[in-house]
């Protein structure tokens, strides 16, 4: 929090994150205090009473936070941090009579204690302007004004013209706006800062964004690159916002239409993105090279196929055409040039393609009316043709495929099926895992994950579970060093090895998830407007 109100810009939280936190935090300072007084209610000495004093300090923590959360007055903050100094301390003082020594706690003590925290305060003086009852009115005294510090963009609507330190300096900024025609009031307030020392707190806070980046527009689409280089989001209106992942705008590309979909080269250095319509822009300049992709409808995939070194999309035939071969295969190297192999025609539904850190190519289509998936693969290293893999009852969904080419899973109106794409006979490993699932995707090590509305479930080479756990309402599953899935609207849950899940810091509604191709991070967009960036441990 107290990077937040110091303006920093890696590991900070807004009040509405701060306010969950501190909810859980107080269930466990009323436990703690509560086995704290009972283990110690028929003992008496100098322990129990350190006790006794480090769980009314730790009261005054969870009071103190819970009192800023609710209004976010920085006095309230500054004793907060007190409260917090003074419970380490409470917790030493512990710690140097235990026998004997508990050399975890002293770690824990060490560490927890790096991170520093100061508050200072001044008095200083407030020219403020209103309040008025419209943010609209708000914002046009403010343009008479000329320079402000702030408009409030929540009731009451106030302008902040500035904050000076001496009286005087005040006095004059309220003559200059009542010359404007805005009439002006001089306040004194107590202005308290923070600062914050110590190591970066990667290893506790990684569940909170890394940082935070305000996006243009209504974005609805998030990409992050490998090592996070660079962050881009996509509108309705068809802006790419490329971000340095420092949060530093750096150009911003135009389609004529929205922009659904967006993915990246391995090194960082192309990004491909778009609908209907594919272009290749070269970072960070977002210039577009080659030639755009023209297909008759949206793309429903864009993969980057490593080694080979190419993007691929698919797409469905043009709408309201009769069927008959009219979806269509693509593909550009990076830099937007053209393949000799593509086009490949595709059937009117397209279909679904994956790929392998090898850099083949998987394609899953069905034949108009056949009712048979046909999975095919395109090694660019090889050939240049199309070989076929299997086929699959059903038509296609979905597709996955193991990143080392192990394994792969395609989903059909018939089911979700396993096979193994390199097998001598890979028709003879088909066997059907279940009826279908909302969403899947090969992780580290080759296991499976499925989402169901109300479940992921990890399954190892063997097709053996696991871990299963219970979701709220799974939406979208996503694979980074661990698997990351939106369930419901708002929350982003990672899940570790055993199943146990931990859920990232976001507090609004989320309209998109990405991550990176190396595992290490994950881009949230939330309320369209923010882009959160984590690193996972």
């Amino acid at each position: 929090m107290a990077g937040e109100l110091s303006g920093a810009h890696t590991y900070v939280v807004d009040r509405a994150r701060y306010a969950q936190i501190v909810t859980g935090s107080t269930t466990s300072i009323q436990r703690f205090s509560a086995a704290a007084l009972a283990a110690t209610i028929d003992r008496a000495g100098p322990l129990r009473d350190r006790l006794v004093t480090l769980a009314d300090g730790l009261t005054d923590v969870s009071n103190d936070a819970d009192t800023y959360a609710a209004g976010g007055d920085p006095q309230v903050f500054a004793r907060v941090v007190a409260d917090v100094v003074r419970a380490w301390d409470d917790l030493r003082a512990i710690q140097r009579m235990g026998r004997p020594v508990d050399n975890e706690l002293a770690r824990t003590i060490a560490r927890g204690s790096s991170f520093v925290v100061e508050a200072s305060a001044k008095d200083v003086y407030a020219v403020t302007a209103g309040p008025y009852p419209t943010l609209g009115e708000a914002d046009a005294a403010a343009k008479r004004i000329g320079n402000v510090e702030q408009v409030s963009h929540v009731a009451p609507f106030l302008v902040t013209i500035g904050t000076y330190a001496g009286q005087k300096d005040a006095d004059a900024a309220v003559t200059a706006t009542s010359a404007k025609g805005v009439t002006a009031l001089r306040t004194e307030e107590r202005q308290v800062t923070f600062t914050r020392t110590g190591p970066s707190p990667d290893v506790e806070l990684w569940r909170e964004p890394e940082r935070i980046i305000d996006t243009y527009g209504l974005a609805r689409r998030i990409a992050v690159s490998p090592r996070a280089l660079w962050v881009v989001t996509g509108s309705d209106d068809g802006m790419v916002a490329v971000f340095s992942g420092d949060g530093v705008l750096r150009s911003m590309p135009k389609f004529n239409a929205g922009v659904s979909k967006l993915t990246f080269s391995d090194d960082a250095r192309f990004l491909m993105g778009g609908g209907e319509t594919l272009a290749s822009f070269i970072l960070p300049p977002g210039t577009a090279v080659g030639s755009m992709a023209h297909l008759a409808s949206p793309a429903q995939q864009v993969v980057y196929v490593p080694t080979a070194n190419y993007f691929a999309a698919i797409a469905k035939g043009p709408t309201g055409k009769p069927a008959g071969g009219a979806g269509v295969l693509t593909g550009r190297a990076p830099d937007g040039q053209p393949l000799a192999v593509f086009p490949i025609d595709a059937p009117a539904a397209g279909g679904a393609i994956a790929a392998t850190e090898a850099g083949e190519l998987y394609v899953a289509t069905t034949s108009n009316d056949s009712g048979v998936t046909d999975i095919e693969v395109l090694d660019l290293a090889k050939d240049h043709r199309m070989r076929g893999v299997l086929t699959v009852p059903g038509n296609v969904q979905a597709l996955a495929i193991d990143p080392s080419g192990i394994l792969g899973a395609v989903q059909t109106d018939r089911g979700l099926y396993r096979f193994g794409p390199h097998d001598t006979d890979p028709k003879a490993t088909l066997f059907r895992i279940s009826d279908g699932v909302e969403d899947f995707a090969f992780g580290p090590g080759g296991r499976l994950y499925t989402l169901e509305k109300g479940r992921i479930t990890a399954r190892d080479l063997h097709g053996e579970t696991v871990w299963s756990s219970p979701l709220i309402d799974g939406r979208r599953l996503i694979i980074a060093d661990r698997p990351v899935v939106l369930d419901a609207s708002g929350d982003v849950l990672v899940f570790d090895s055993t199943g146990h899940a931990d859920r990232l810091g976001v507090t609004g509604t989320v309209q998109d998830v990405s991550a990176s191709s190396d595992g290490r991070y994950v881009a949230v967009l939330e309320d369209g407007s923010r882009a959160l960036l984590f690193k996972l441990p």
